[in-house]
């Protein structure tokens, strides 16, 4: 009896707890990434619509039984089913989804399952971006992607955009060999100002697979940057700030007064003159004792400050519900200083100082369930302002005055006259010359420009009338403009002269009175660089859809149409894109895939008959692990091969328009050119002078490029390892080009005309390796690209010597004589054998060069001149990269280079003396001289000359070509994650701070004291910045 009341006891109880668990009550809990709260995870019960998001410090509260199943979910970690068990507090930890991170592609028009797409498409997260302490996107893409060659020429604060290309280059027209850059699916230039914590990844589209659907524009690839969106969940606080220090990576360093004054001593003598200097200047200019009148000015040092500093801070606010999601952003970019400051007030402020606003605001509505909206503005307003000529102008200053050309000042006081120095030492101030400063008038330049950018969508569900269709429309203007102001102001000089009743001492007085002269010149420019807007609109219809059977099928048709209003626009007309895309994907169980796409465009530059172009791309995609005959395993996880083929246009020429119209007559010399007719008195007429345009071409047409690509994705170890492989070819034809052909008779400017070609070939790679030992985590990439294009047809001269021809050779290949060392002896220079040299004037002398004479006439001319170096543009590009991360450190670096590559100086970035009193540099003094080749001393210049621009040694040649491949330690970022507990107190769910540095060592064979991706001719520029920076992180 006691057994049966026992169970009966037992299983009542069981029942009631049942019954207990059945019942809904308040389920609380907290969701965690390694200790860190995930605020907007989604929380949902399973079989259920009850549902709701973490707050800021990860926390839910949701009704539910205790049988239920919860199923948690958030973008970029593995979704996760957790069982209540009767638990009323639960605590659960989510682990980031790398794979589902990679999931889906932003292409051209729409989005695409990465697993299906059959294009070279590589990614870069917003994440990758802001690692990077740098002022603009493309300067922050450089090493991030295969594929992907960025030249950053200037380190001028608002002037350091980097140049893209997308593999290489592949047309002969300079002006059209910018890949097309998207921002939220609108072409947008000014894409470099926008705040990289405002995007949410770029995507690099390469082959016409990926790129047809954009025709016309999508010849040289196409960058599609993805601003962020709002998700569900309690608004999400987010603060970053930057604070940094500035440096040049590498400037020029020129000679002292006493080696400059040895070195051109040494000039005048091997020209047979009598040296300037004599033995008591040379020893004033050693011992320093008169920097007055033997003064020893370094004007790079002078002029341009070692050390400046930069700031950004970012503050922004995400959040959303099911009907309205948003995100709104504020950032603030600044860099100061660049110039050292003169020791008299100029009257205007002697500084540099670039300032970057920044604003987006994006909101994504639900309207209906079938029907929604979506609004973004993007705001960009970058003020600059400069001592007139900026940078271009300091250096190039600093490179045109002897170090003993001024002291500068004199007891604080501008000198514009020195009577006193050395007999033929010419004064030349830097600090008060044309450019920087005007003689006796100060000048700065501010330019104020800003970008507005809008995006209005809606998109309809019509899965009423079948399931997986839908239409959309998408409308955008975009607004700039450029205000200039130049400010001047006069400021007393003064000169300083010997006082011969004092030795030793000096006399200073007025030269130059102040004067109350102010001056202010200020607008906006009818031109193209300081006006536009633009508009944009787009109509399409969608369809996705799978079928029973692991059919899964996608299209798109879509129309769309641009007008863009610049106010130097030839005929003052504006610019006009009319397009139609069409794209049709299918696969099989994501095992089989096919991809057609196509762009229908119409440009305003051909004529009728031939405006219009039709641009089809093919590809075809295998997932081999899809496959049932390939069992699954962990050593090879995913094996993807794919392939395509299609056509993709261009129509641009250097921003000439309508090109089958002759071009208008014009006002010789702007109407100032006149011509009289009659005699004086009686019937004289003065008439204007008009000028013919450029001839027109009816049967130009489109620039066309056919391109193939094969590529391969593997995953091994569980995904582990991952290697990415491509091989593409490309075949440029009908190549919009100026005749260059020009018939002696003949004076007009001769018509565009589709007479180039050329290929371009490569391969890219991916390796990647990533992996998890206990608390550490680690990853490891490898990015190499190589690209090599040819000329295949051009319109040139015919020319005497096959090593002549442009032809045959890569784009921008330099051409020059052979250099081939030195003559070394009378003997050498005297043989009968040796071939003489047009330039060599009255006779060569030990030290000059030797030449290469590749026709073997015995001389050397202008047809020896054959192909030198490599092209400006490198033909390899590669990085690596890695990072860890420990609790609550983390650690990322990346080395990126280049290979393959050349560049050329001349001028003052080469030469000493040029204008005969202009610079030296410290390389110099490794000149030849009989001395130091009689020693064995390492030789690297010619004997020196005054003024040497069109001498025997300063002929193009392979000697000044230098090899520009580097290898550059670009990006560190060291980071602490505090503890959670701590910081709730004080009402934070996150707060990070960091360490990071740019382009910080660069190991490179280049000469001139250059950095290798500074490439002015002249050396007029200043080099990419060093970058040491911290920074903090803090989130709400």
């Amino acid at each position: 009896m006691k057994k049966a009341i026992l169970i009966f006891t037992w299983v009542f109880s069981l029942l009631l707890f049942q019954k207990a668990l059945a019942q809904t009550v308040n389920i609380r809990g907290k969701i965690t990434e390694a200790g860190i709260p995930l605020p907007g995870v989604g929380v949902k019960v399973k079989n259920s619509k009850v549902a709701t998001v973490t707050d800021s410090n990860g926390e839910f509260l949701i009704k539910a039984s205790g049988t239920d199943v919860l199923i948690l979910s958030f973008i970029g970690f593995s979704t996760k089913e957790v069982s209540i068990k009767g638990r009323t507090f639960i605590t659960e930890s989510m682990e980031a989804d790398k794979q589902q991170l990679d999931e889906v592609l932003v292409v051209g028009y729409g989005v695409q399952k990465k697993i299906t797409s059959t294009g070279a498409i590589t990614s870069v997260s917003g994440a990758d971006l802001v690692r990077a302490p740098v002022a603009g996107i493309s300067n922050a893409l450089i090493g991030l992607s295969s594929g992907i060659q960025a030249i950053q020429s200037s380190g001028e604060f608002g002037s350091d955009k980097a140049q893209i290309r997308i593999r290489g280059m592949a047309t002969l027209n300079a002006g059209g060999r910018d890949p097309l850059i998207m921002v939220d699916g609108v072409e947008r230039e000014t894409y470099n100002n926008i705040d990289p914590n405002e995007i949410e990844s770029i995507n690099i589209l390469k082959d016409a697979s990926s790129t047809a659907v954009y025709g016309v524009r999508g010849a040289n690839g196409v960058i599609i940057i993805t601003t962020k969106q709002g998700k569900i969940g309690t608004p999400v606080v987010n603060f970053t700030g930057n604070v940094a220090a500035v440096q040049p990576i590498i400037l020029p360093k020129y000679l002292n007064s006493y080696d400059y004054a040895v070195l051109r001593n040494e000039a005048e003598t091997n020209m047979g003159k009598v040296p300037t200097f004599s033995e008591e200047d040379l020893r004033l200019y050693k011992s320093g004792e008169d920097p007055i009148f033997h003064p020893s000015k370094d004007w790079i040092k002078e002029l341009i400050s070692p050390v400046s500093f930069q700031q950004r801070y970012n503050a922004n606010i995400s959040g959303g519900t099911e009907k309205l999601r948003y995100f709104t952003s504020f950032g603030y970019f600044n860099q100061g200083g660049a110039y050292n400051q003169p020791e008299q007030d100029f009257g205007l402020p002697y500084k540099h100082k670039y300032d970057n606003y920044t604003i987006r605001m994006n909101f994504d509505f639900d309207l209906t369930k079938d029907l929604s909206m979506s609004v973004k503005l993007g705001e960009q307003i970058t003020d600059n302002v400069a001592p007139n000529g900026g940078a271009y102008s300091a250096i190039d200053r600093a490179a045109n005055a002897s170090p003993m050309s001024s002291p500068a000042f004199v007891d604080g006081k501008y000198i514009e006259g020195v009577i006193g120095l050395p007999s033929g030492v010419p004064h030349f101030n830097p600090w008060g010359q044309p450019g920087l400063t005007s003689s006796g008038g100060g000048f700065i330049t501010e330019m104020f420009a800003n970008t507005l950018n809008t995006n209005l969508s809606i998109n309809y569900k019509l899965d009423r009338i079948t399931r997986g269709l839908s239409v959309r429309a998408m409308g955008a203007y975009d607004t700039y403009y450029l205000k200039t102001a130049v400010r001047s102001k006069y400021f007393p000089a003064y000169t300083v002269m010997k006082n011969t009743a004092s030795p030793g001492g000096y006399i200073l007085y007025q030269s130059k009175e102040e004067g109350p002269y102010y001056g202010l010149s200020e607008g906006i420019n009818d031109s193209r660089r300081d006006k536009f807007r633009k508009m944009y609109g787009e109509l399409a219809i969608d369809y996705k859809r799978s079928f029973e059977g692991g059919h899964n099928v996608s299209g798109l048709l879509l129309a769309n149409l641009q007008k863009a209003y610049f106010p130097d626009l030839a005929y003052k007309l504006p610019t006009g894109y009319l397009g139609f895309v069409s794209r049709v994907t299918y696969d099989y169980k994501n095992r089989y895939l096919a991809e057609f796409n196509m762009g229908y465009n119409g440009s305003e530059n051909f004529p009728e008959g031939k405006r219009f172009g039709l641009f089809p791309s093919y590809s075809l995609g295998w997932v081999a692990t899809e496959e049932p005959f390939i069992r699954k395993n962990k050593w090879l996880s995913f094996l993807k091969i794919r392939g395509s083929y299609g056509e993709v246009g261009n129509d641009k020429i250097g921003g000439k328009r309508y090109l089958y119209l002759d071009g208008p007559y014009a006002l010789g010399n702007g109407g100032f050119q006149k011509v009289v007719f009659g005699q004086q008195g009686t019937n004289m007429a003065v008439y204007n002078v008009y000028t013919e345009g450029a001839l027109g071409n009816p049967d130009v047409t489109w620039e066309t490029a056919v391109k193939y690509n094969i590529g391969a994705e593997l995953r091994f170890f569980s995904d582990r390892l991952s290697l990415t492989g491509d091989y593409f070819e490309e075949k440029r034809d009908n190549i919009l080009w100026t005749l260059s052909t020009v018939p002696e008779l003949v004076s007009a400017e001769l018509p565009a005309a589709n007479i180039g070609k050329v290929k371009n070939h490569g391969y890219e790679l991916e390796l990647g390796y990533k992996d998890q030992v206990g608390s550490l985590n680690y990853w490891l990439k490898g990015a190499y690209s190589f690209a090599r294009n040819k000329i295949i047809y051009q319109d040139e001269p015919t020319r005497v010597y096959e090593w002549l021809q442009r032809t045959g050779r890569p784009i921008d290949q330099y051409f020059g004589l052979t250099f081939e060392g030195f003559y070394n002896t009378q003997a050498e220079i005297d043989d009968p054998n040796r071939p003489k040299s047009q330039w060599e004037g009255t006779g060569l002398k030990p030290g000059d060069m030797k030449y290469k004479d590749l026709n073997g006439d015995g001389k050397i001319t202008t047809d020896d001149m054959g192909n030198i170096g490599y092209s400006s543009s490198p033909e390899i590009n590669y990085s690596i990269s890695g990072g860890v991360s420990w609790k609550g450190f983390d650690l990322a670096v990346l080395f990126q280079g280049t290979d393959h590559v050349s560049v050329s100086f001349s001028n003052t970035a080469a030469y000493p003396f040029v204008s005969d009193w202009s610079a030296a540099q410290e390389w110099h003094l490794e000149r030849w001289t009989p001395e130091r080749y009689a020693n064995g001393d390492k030789i690297d210049f010619p004997r020196v000359e005054l003024s040497p621009d069109k001498q025997h040694n300063y002929q193009p040649s392979s000697f000044w070509v230098q090899d520009a491949s580097y290898f550059r330690f670009k990006n560190i970022e060291l980071g602490y994650r505090f503890a959670t507990k701590a910081l709730q107190r004080v009402g934070l769910s996150s707060m990070r701070v960091f360490v990071s540095g740019n382009n910080l060592i660069t190991w490179t064979d280049l000469k001139y004291s250059k950095d290798p991706d500074a490439r002015e001719l002249w050396g007029r520029v200043t080099p990419p910045n060093r970058v040491f920076n911290c920074g903090v992180n803090f989130q709400f």
